[in-house]
């Protein structure tokens, strides 16, 4: 049985404080710089949900507004208990570890801090990311987006919910609100990744190698974060690929598949990452791949409706995917038609946060020599 080790009020406190500090740099920096305005607030409504609302013209100060109910809270920290509860034993089971057999490093708990600390750091990960994922739709302003390019939905709010599998989107519609959900997603990434490397790696002074450890637990407490969050947020339906878009939100290992490589990418640094954190890019690949299959064995552990481990459960690669011609040339041609109008309305962010797709994968999709 797992103990509870925080009360739901404490949760609620707990992720006030985060998020209100996180509003608070944000409403001071880059929404002051542009005249605009950024707002939170707690919904009471007993779901897991998150949503974005945008006020006004995209091409004026943006008037924008984050709100997530506290049922999302509560569940995060509570997945994030069930989660240490299951990596702390069954992942050690012959039956997972086997998987694992030639990881370096393996995905274990961090051992330098409690488990209590563990926990909410793996909360505030997951809560952290699906706040900036919501700002990620406002930067871009994707109610406009979907609106204007064909999808039939008002233009706001923006909604993040779990999903029942009753509500389905089909054709261009599915199709555009899995692109935003994409690139909200890397927008959501690259915040995360800023983070981390202003807060353990960029510094005075030399690194310890507490900071190190800090740096690279914390990663790895990410990713399981944002795991469980994209399970969370997907409900109880089949991960089976769809061969095209449908519904409102891709599956949770499509979305890996692209937010894993993200990570990674952008924390090697162009090759000098080994230089800063202590990791080369394989153990990169490692860290961030063992987590999130850790995260999916849990997740399958606990809600899966069959038994044995689904052929496309864990995340392989995009090229890997079987329906690779018709989800995602489906995808990369709305992105591409999406993208120039995103370029002129994104008023802030780092480029490194527009969703891209290389030659190799382009190539791979249209056929091209």
């Amino acid at each position: 049985m797992r103990t509870e080790v925080m009360t739901d009020q404490g949760i609620y406190d707990c992720a006030t404080d985060v998020i209100y500090s996180i509003v608070g740099d944000l409403s001071k920096g880059i929404y002051a710089e542009l005249g605009g305005n950024l707002t939170f607030s707690w919904s009471t409504k007993p779901l897991v949900s998150a949503w974005a609302e945008s006020a006004g013209d995209p091409f004026c100060p943006p008037q924008h507004r984050v709100v997530i109910c506290y049922e999302l809270a509560r569940r995060f920290y509570r997945d994030a208990e069930d989660y240490h509860q299951f990596a702390a034993s069954e992942l050690f089971e012959d039956r997972i570890q086997g998987f694992f057999r030639d990881y370096d490093p393996n995905p274990r708990l961090p051992g330098h801090i409690d488990k209590m600390a563990s926990v909410r750091n793996m909360f505030i990960g997951s809560l952290t990311w699906v706040f900036f994922h919501e700002v990620g739709h406002l930067m871009q302003e994707h109610g406009y987006i979907r609106a204007l390019f064909g999808s039939n939905e008002t233009t706001t709010p923006i909604e993040d919910c779990e999903s029942d599998g009753k509500q389905t989107l089909e054709g261009r519609a599915a199709v555009i609100a899995h692109v935003t959900e994409f690139a909200a997603d890397v927008e959501a990434t690259q915040w995360c990744v800023e983070e981390l490397a202003r807060h353990f790696l960029f510094t005075e002074g030399n690194l310890e190698e507490q900071s190190l450890q800090d740096f690279r637990s914390t990663l790895f407490l990410l990713v399981c974060g944002i795991s469980c969050a994209f399970c969370r947020f997907y409900g109880q339906r089949s991960v089976e690929p769809e061969q095209v878009p449908a519904s409102s939100h891709p599956t949770p290992n499509r979305r890996l598949e692209v937010c894993l490589p993200n990570i990674f990418e952008k924390l090697d640094f162009g090759g000098r990452g080994k230089e800063l954190h202590g990791l080369s890019r394989s153990q990169l690949v490692y860290l961030c791949g063992g987590a999130a299959y850790s995260a999916g064995f849990f997740w399958h552990w606990s809600y899966a409706q069959q038994s044995g481990i689904p052929d496309n459960f864990m995340p392989k690669g995009l090229l890997q995917d079987k329906f690779i011609k018709k989800y995602w040339s489906a995808i990369v041609l709305a992105w591409d038609e999406m993208e120039p109008t995103i370029n002129k309305i994104r008023r802030f962010g780092s480029s490194l946060g527009m969703l891209s797709f290389n030659s190799e994968f382009r190539s791979k999709i249209f056929d091209h020599p």
